[in-house]
């Protein structure tokens, strides 16, 4: 009878806890709810050919565990024809020069025993020009298999935005549609057979071990502009959301759905969107202003949507270079958009949903994209692991983009903007207690520390120029976050008794640098605090 009793509670606890997560399984400890993106070929290189790999990201899991991230979003791992790869030619391979299924299997399971999720930037909205599929309809027309899985004509499309043209090996004209470029023609969502392929592509990932989904460019599945067919891309995104959690109710996925309109934003639901909305009330408003967490971030409804915060991305000039420039009459460029930069990651590590930063983020690293070639890599060159701009896993591959750039060393190292020894990189701000990176890997493992910063209901107790108060909630627990982005004028805050004072930072000297330190004050009566410029508190009550 006991032996009986045994194996059915044994069973009863393999069902329990086969029904939930592993994220939701880990420790209140390990969990900051951070994720960050990686553009595998500028981030480390584990041959020694120059380029990122995935065993290269595998070789970093460490650090990105220290560093507080628990999510990574891999941008395009496809066969492209592109360096970026967002022109997939087939969507279930794998770019040679990042590696093979092996390679990747190894990622996902490194990454996995270091509590760190995966994430894949899926581009279904179109393909690459050199797609056998394409290539077939182009050849065959409409005696192709698929010739409707794309959109194509035989008619003359001549000064229509977005069309363009191949002459086939009959001579015939064939006009295809591609939002995006000519060497990206669209798929034609039309057809329920490209909807199935969708589908089997995501289960293909699923197989092997992914978390989620980033979806590119899902505002413009269908309509012929950046700004029209926007409804029926919304009942698409609803019903491939759908589709997702059917197949994993824990996935992690989010559409690029491009531009700060929080109606369109918020119509995806329960498709989550990366916020733009946010994004822009920072940029336009660098040095604060009032209602602007209201006005960018408060029409989430989130029992719906995840909130995805970020400042910068693959296709934005990054956010320090955009403050460097604010900035370039200050005295001190580089130390005020370093501390702005760390004001504003600050906010968005403090809100609830899940803050993305790109990669090089964590340490200033510059990039600000060229009106003509070489147009946007700039914003996605190597990663600065070591002060001398060399070292084991260093990336190079853009110096061959660079090759005609006749100024700097970017032709020697591929990078523009961030020179060895300039006090940008991993190895040198490691070095120095009191860096943007040693404060930014702080501050995320204040949110992994504490439960109600990573998974706690939130408050907005204030939202002036001057003073944003989020206080966030997860049981017994608050959090209590006060930060001042306004550079020149101070605010006052009434903290309740009960409340611990546990971390202060100044950010507002270049004289003494960034100051910041743990701290253990417990406030025995309310207290009034005055917040002065570029200040930043956390307050806990447990």
């Amino acid at each position: 009878m006991k032996i009986l009793k045994f194996f059915l509670l044994f069973i009863i606890l393999i069902f329990l806890t086969s029904c939930i997560s592993p994220f939701l399984t880990d420790s209140p400890g390990k969990t900051s709810n951070v994720m960050y993106q990686i553009f595998v070929r500028s981030f480390y290189d584990s041959n020694d050919d120059g380029i990122g790999d995935l065993r290269g990201v595998a070789e970093k899991a460490q650090y990105l565990k220290d560093l507080g991230i628990d999510i990574i979003w891999l941008m395009p791992i496809n066969e492209a024809q592109s360096y970026h790869g967002y022109d997939p030619i087939n969507l279930y391979s794998i770019e040679d020069d990042y590696g093979d299924f092996d390679d990747f299997k190894y990622m996902v399971n490194k990454l996995h025993s270091f509590g760190i999720r995966v994430i894949l930037d899926l581009v279904i909205n179109h393909t690459s020009d050199q797609n056998p599929m394409f290539i077939d309809a182009i050849e065959n027309t409409n005696n192709s298999k698929y010739w409707n899985w794309f959109i194509l004509s035989f008619d003359d499309h001549s000064n229509q935005f977005g069309w363009h043209w191949k002459i086939n090996s009959k001579g015939q004209k064939i006009w295809y549609f591609g939002l995006f470029d000519s060497s990206m023609p669209d798929y034609n969502f039309e057809n329920n057979e490209v909807k199935l392929e969708i589908r089997k592509a995501i289960d293909f990932w699923l197989e092997r071990g992914v978390d989620g989904f980033r979806f590119d460019a899902l505002k413009n599945i269908y309509g012929y502009g950046f700004d029209d067919g926007i409804s029926q891309s919304v009942s698409y995104a609803k019903s491939l959301a759908e589709y997702v959690y059917s197949k994993k109710p824990d996935a992690i996925i989010v559409a690029e759905v491009y531009t700060g309109d929080k109606n369109i934003l918020k119509s995806f639901s329960p498709m989550s969107v990366l916020n733009f909305s946010m994004r822009y009330q920072i940029l336009f408003n660098k040095e604060g202003a009032d209602s602007q967490i209201f006005s960018g971030y408060l029409w989430y409804d989130d029992s719906l949507m995840r909130n995805f915060l970020f400042l910068d991305n693959h296709d934005e000039n990054r956010f320090i270079s955009d403050l460097e420039s604010f900035y370039s009459n200050s005295g001190n460029p580089r130390f005020y958009s370093e501390a702005q930069f760390a004001i504003w990651n600050t906010v968005l590590i403090g809100l609830k949903g899940i803050p993305i930063i790109y990669y090089g983020d964590e340490i200033g690293q510059r990039g600000y994209k060229w009106n003509d070639y070489p147009s946007s890599i700039p914003v996605r060159e190597p990663m600065q692991w070591y002060k001398s701009g060399s070292g084991v896993g260093q990336t190079f591959w853009a110096k061959e983009k660079y090759s005609k750039i006749t100024f700097g060393n970017a032709n020697i190292d591929g990078a523009i903007y961030d020179d060895p020894y300039d006090g940008i990189s991993v190895e040198e701000e490691m070095e120095k207690p009191n860096s943007l990176f040693n404060y930014i890997k702080k501050v995320i493992n204040l949110r992994k520390t504490y439960l109600s910063l990573s998974k706690g209901d939130m408050l907005i107790r204030a939202d002036y120029k001057n003073l944003i108060a989020i206080e966030r909630i997860f049981g017994n627990q608050q959090v209590l976050l006060l930060v001042n982005p306004d550079p020149f004028s101070e605010s006052e805050y009434v903290v309740l008794e009960g409340y611990r004072l546990i971390f202060f930072a100044d950010l507002n000297s270049p004289n003494d640098g960034f100051t910041f330190e743990d701290k253990n004050i417990l406030l025995t009566k309310n207290e009034t605090y005055i917040i002065k410029s570029r200040q930043v508190y956390f307050f806990l009550k447990e």
